[in-house]
């Protein structure tokens, strides 16, 4: 019965989780309520509360479902300080477009937020992760920009920490339009293009 219970309780987290996800998706974050989010999960508000602290709370979980492929990518970045640094960064942005553009998931969630949320006081908390996972990609590429500083393949005149801003700037921006404008780009085919054309400016010629 135990086991039950729990597999119940997972079953209904999930299904409030993917009924926040289409509704923000749909109307916003600021526009839908909680209220919303239960009739659609078919659960009552209790049900909520029982699984979420408040609306900043249900969308960080929301978040997270997405959040980690990245960080395990940015991981493997981080730990193989072996391997040739440009290319460790290429392969990661590749395979990152590449996951936005085949999942639907991953596009109605990076949507949210980046195109329907407004960064009022109630989602503090979930814009603060946010944010520490965007500095936690750039320090990553600032360490993998080092190595390759170290190894002189580096372009002269641009240090590690612009190169990794840069790099994260770019993607974030083509992954901004492809959101708002999908069929202007076949993204997963000339994802390797995009990071390449990027990455030539900053690699020594």
């Amino acid at each position: 019965m135990a086991r039950r219970t729990k597999a119940e309780a997972e079953s209904t987290r999930a299904a409030i989780l993917d009924a926040a996800e289409v509704l923000f998706y749909q109307h916003g974050v600021s526009r839908t309520t909680l209220e919303k989010i239960a009739a659609a999960a078919n659960v009552t508000r209790g049900a909520i509360y029982w699984h979420f602290q408040n609306k900043a709370d249900l969308f960080n979980a929301m978040l997270e479902r997405v959040r980690l492929p990245f960080q395990h990518m940015l991981e493997a970045l981080d730990n193989n300080t072996s391997a040739e640094p440009f290319e460790q960064i290429r392969q990661l942005y590749i395979s990152g477009l590449q996951l936005i553009a085949g999942s639907e998931q991953h596009h109605r969630v990076l949507t949210i937020v980046f195109h329907r949320c407004e960064y009022i006081d109630e989602l503090n908390p979930a814009v603060n992760a946010q944010d520490q996972l965007d500095e936690q990609a750039v320090t990553v590429l600032q360490r993998a920009f080092e190595r390759a500083a170290a190894a002189g393949t580096l372009r002269d005149g641009v240090s590690p920490r612009l190169a990794a801003m840069s790099m994260h700037m770019y993607v974030g921006g083509i992954i901004s339009h492809f959101l708002l404008k999908p069929q202007q780009c076949d993204l997963r085919q000339h994802a390797p293009a995009l990071i390449d054309t990027m990455l030539q400016g900053l690699k020594q010629a």
